[in-house]
Formats: C-alpha cells, structure tokens, sequence
C-alpha cells in the first residue's frame, strides 16, 4: 500500500500540525513566532512546501514498508518484494 501526499495536502497537515502546537503546547512567543514564520515560508506552491511534501511521502513510505516487513516477518514468512 502506498500514501502519497500531494502538496495541497501536505501543506494542510503541515498548517494543522503548526497550529496545534501554537495554540495547545506551552511555548514561549519567541518559539510561536518561528513556527509562524517557519509556516509562512512553506507557502502552497513554494519550492520549500514541494521539497517537505517530497520529505513527507518518502517518510510516510519507508514507515509503511518497515510495518509490512515486520508483519510478513512476524507471520512466519518472509519475501522481499
């Protein structure tokens, strides 16, 4: 199974991950300033947002080959795909 994040959602995940932490951890307003600033410059369609949503799939992808591997592993038989 493949997850494939396409920029427009990546950058919602990214904008809900940084708001949640702006408003729900306890941070100083020097560190919310940051994230907000962070945030402003991985805008949808900037070259820094395409290279996160790039980041993002390539994670998401080696984190679900690792979970099968260990199941085909787990059940006793194992083939690499």
């Amino acid at each position: 199974m493949r997850i494939l994040l396409d920029e427009e959602e990546a950058w919602s995940l990214m904008s809900l991950i940084v708001a949640q932490v702006i408003d729900q951890v306890e941070i100083d307003e020097k560190t919310a300033d940051a994230l907000r600033e962070w945030r402003h410059q991985h805008n949808e369609g900037s070259e820094p947002m395409l290279q996160l949503a790039y980041g993002m799939n390539e994670a998401l992808g080696n984190r679900i080959d690792e979970e099968l591997t260990r199941v085909i592993r787990r059940k006793d038989y194992f083939r690499k795909a």
